[in-house]
């Protein structure tokens, strides 16, 4: 028996190995007919190379000779300003030479002087910013002397002891300067297209015959590695898009002029560049002698398997030793996520789980195009909603989520699916793991754009449920660490944390190395005037955006209202920006911080840069109470009554008091349904610009009111039926609980004496 087993063992491998020699066969025929067309290719590209830069040298002679003669005659302008004569004797010689058809000056008082006169340009040029700008030559642009004509302007300055006196155009019909190079292009063989790279507008289009602009190339079809935004984005390489006109793929060359900021293509059809390579495949058949060297490379490919499947043996037994010293080496993560990166052949790997774990290695140089802040959410959120899948669905651990030939995630997540495009994330190959206590306890290793398929795949199984519990054993370990070192509120660190970093930085005194303190205005009025609740979601919404800011960076809550920032690795320049970003954010809030920066220099130590940021801190924290209004009185002799506003504090003081019997007083007019707080809760963001009166009713019934009330609350939306009551002296009351099982009693009031029953007082009192 176990000799019959082991002859049908190797009976299958015998058919196994069959079948792979002869696809490999078919692989190695099929790749010699794609390496000779993509030999065509490449000399088609090379060709439209040479013939690209043959037309723009010409193009670039040309320019710089205008140029050249343009500059000569605005010295000879100059000496005709100096002698007191005027412009009529360069007019009356100038001839067109090369490219210009027409000369033209621009005075400072922008009156514009050709051969057949003056023209008063004001209002559609700037003496003055054409003087800044100084020598130049620009895109299609408007001719200002004639309606609905499109032109290109070379100037130059005419100077007189430095200073510009005038400026000296050389005009550039389109249709010049097409007829010139079109026929170039056609004496190619080849598609010809000059645009401006500022604006994308086309100067030269030998295709169309209306001039468009680049974008227009946007809804193209592209290959493969090849994209619109390189074109735009490069100053030169190749490109290949599906053609409008013809069912053709069109190979494309482009490149950028010397000293002017054009931007130049040459095209040629799929079926001008394969011409060649049509004759040359008529000879692959000879390829089938290679059949002969196939067993040998499948020989070498065994060989090499098994040396992969060594490697991958090795680096996970590698993996597994630091994954049981996580706790003692907290790098040995890193090191655990780089050998996983290395054997993938990718640029990043990844660990994430459910309960907020992320761990991730990324190459030098690919950290700033990883995902970040929000994008990085959205893609780990994704990432486990697919892992999900695969575990319920597919009832697989290890799998392989990608754009690119992936049509699956196309139609049931486009937005994921674009998402990923846009960030050049083409694949990823991740292992989902669920605890055996918790099946919710979902954890994912991953690792994006690798190379190395199979062996990514391989290791991810092997190691992925040893990672998990190695993570989960440190965290279980760690938490009370974490606790001791975390702010409960915010979630960043706190000052214990703070003290032994301060410590550590030292040690390594890091060149570039930034202290940023933040303190929070107002958050004694939010609190006074919002409730306690309020103030934390401020504060939580400030250290959010902080982390979203300065994502990678420690950031610390020091006290009730201050953070503390120590940003390693980043310029000033990234600090700048970065607040302005982070001040941004919180403006939408209406919140307001006082920040203080300082920076590393040679001598200073750690604490020496918080207090520099600190005492920068609170000059800005002054500034911004200064501005404050502390005290006013206002008259009102029609009413006889004053109304005093009192300061920050005073108002704190008094709503202090009401808070504590009252959710919320606002003065009410039924007739217009506008409304002006006197006390306002913190769960109502009521503006009393962009809300009426009822909406913001309507949703406090909705989001606050417990659903066995909203019917009875909503009666109260009824304006009528609330003037009849008030006419009639009753005042209406309703008694009613919230959400949280909080009583509430809301009394409505007329205000004032008469007949008037539209000013009203809605008191929302604490049952």
């Amino acid at each position: 028996m176990p000799i019959k087993y082991g002859k049908k063992k190797n009976k299958k491998y015998n058919v196994f190995y069959t079948v792979i020699t002869a696809l490999l066969i078919c692989a190695v025929f099929l790749s010699m007919v794609n390496f000779f067309y993509n030999q065509a290719e490449d000399e088609a590209y090379e060709m439209l190379h040479i013939q690209t830069k043959q037309i723009k040298d010409d193009l670039t002679l040309q320019i710089k000779s205008d140029r050249e003669n343009l500059v000569t005659m605005a010295n000879f302008a100059s000496k005709l300003y100096a002698d007191g004569e005027s412009y009529d004797l360069m007019f009356e010689s100038f001839k067109p030479i090369g490219l210009f058809s027409n000369i033209g000056i621009l005075n400072p008082d922008n009156t514009f002087v050709t051969k057949k006169g003056s023209i008063d340009l004001n209002g559609k040029i700037s003496f003055e910013e054409e003087a800044i700008r100084g020598e130049y030559i620009s895109g299609r642009v408007p001719d200002l002397t004639k309606e609905g004509n499109e032109l290109v302007r070379s100037a130059v300055p005419i100077k007189l002891n430095s200073q510009t006196v005038g400026i000296l155009y050389g005009v550039i019909k389109l249709q010049t300067i097409n007829e010139k190079y079109i026929e170039m292009a056609r004496g190619l063989d080849a598609q010809l297209f000059v645009y401006d790279k500022e604006n994308g507008n086309y100067i030269i289009d030998s295709v169309h015959r209306d001039l468009s602009n680049i974008s227009d190339l946007k809804t193209r079809k592209y290959n493969n590695g090849y994209s619109y935004e390189d074109i735009v984005s490069s100053d030169k390489g190749y490109s290949s898009f599906e053609s409008i006109y013809k069912d053709e793929t069109l190979y494309v060359h482009y490149s950028t002029l010397e000293n002017v900021n054009w931007g130049i293509m040459l095209a040629r059809y799929e079926s001008q560049v394969f011409e060649k390579a049509q004759v040359i495949s008529n000879y692959i058949t000879v390829l089938f002698f290679l059949m002969l060297f196939v067993v040998a490379l499948f020989l070498l490919m065994v060989l090499k398997n098994e040396k992969r499947d060594s490697l991958i043996t090795k680096k996970a037994s590698e993996t597994r030793k630091l994954l049981l010293d996580i706790n003692e080496k907290k790098d040995n993560i890193a090191k655990a996520l780089k050998n996983i990166k290395d054997i993938a052949l990718s640029k990043s790997a990844l660990f994430v789980d459910i309960e907020g774990e992320d761990n991730c290695f990324t190459d030098e140089g690919y950290n700033n195009r990883f995902l970040k802040g929000d994008d990085r959410r959205y893609f780990i959120s994704e990432l486990f909603r697919y892992a999900v899948e695969f575990k319920n669905v597919k009832h697989i651990n290890v799998a392989i989520m990608g754009i690119k030939p992936d049509n699956h995630l196309f139609k049931t997540n486009p937005e994921f699916y674009q998402f990923l495009k846009n960030k050049g994330i083409k694949k990823v190959i991740f292992s989902a793991v669920t605890s055996a206590e918790k099946n919710d306890n979902l954890s994912i290793l991953a690792v994006i754009n690798p190379k190395n398929r199979y062996s990514a795949r391989v290791l991810l199984e092997d190691i992925s449920v040893c990672f998990s519990i190695a993570i989960y054993n440190k965290n279980h370990l760690n938490k009370t660490y974490t606790a001791a070192t975390t702010d409960s509120l915010t979630n960043v660190f706190n000052r214990v944390a703070y003290k032994k970093d301060i410590i550590s930085i030292d040690e390594e005194m890091p060149e570039e190395f930034s202290c940023i303190y933040i303190d929070v205005n107002e958050l004694h009025i939010i609190n006074n005037k919002y409730g306690h609740a309020a103030g934390d979601e401020m504060l939580i919404f400030i250290a959010n955006s902080l982390k979203n800011t300065f994502y990678g960076h420690k950031i610390y809550r020091m006290g009730g209202d201050e953070f503390l920032v120590f940003a390693n690795g980043a310029d000033q320049e990234y600090i700048r920006r970065s607040i302005d970003v982070f001040t941004q954010e919180l403006e939408t809030k209406n919140y307001h911080v006082a920040i203080g920066v300082s920076y590393r220099t040679r001598n200073s130590n750690t604490e020496d840069l918080v207090r520099e940021a600190e005492k920068r801190m609170y000059e800005v924290k002054a500034q911004y109470y200064q501005s404050k209004e502390k005290k006013s009185v206002s008259n009102d002799d029609e009413k006889k009554y004053k109304l005093l506003k009192t300061g920050i504090l005073e108002i704190d003081a008094m709503l202090s008091v009401l808070k504590e019997h009252y959710n919320g007083i606002y003065r009410v007019s039924l007739e217009t349904d506008i409304a002006r707080r006197i006390l306002m809760p913190s769960y109502l963001g009521y503006k009393e610009t962009e809300e009426n009166f009822s909406k913001l009713l309507s949703k406090y019934i909705e989001e606050i009111v417990h659903p066995d009330y909203n019917r009875s609350v909503m009666s109260f939306l009824n304006y009528d039926a609330i003037k009849r009551q008030l006419s009639a002296g009753e005042t209406p009351k309703i008694s009613f609980k919230k959400n949280g099982g909080e009583n509430v009693i809301l009394s409505v009031y007329k205000l004032g004496d008469g007949e008037n029953i539209n000013d009203t007082l809605w008191i929302f009192a604490k049952g």
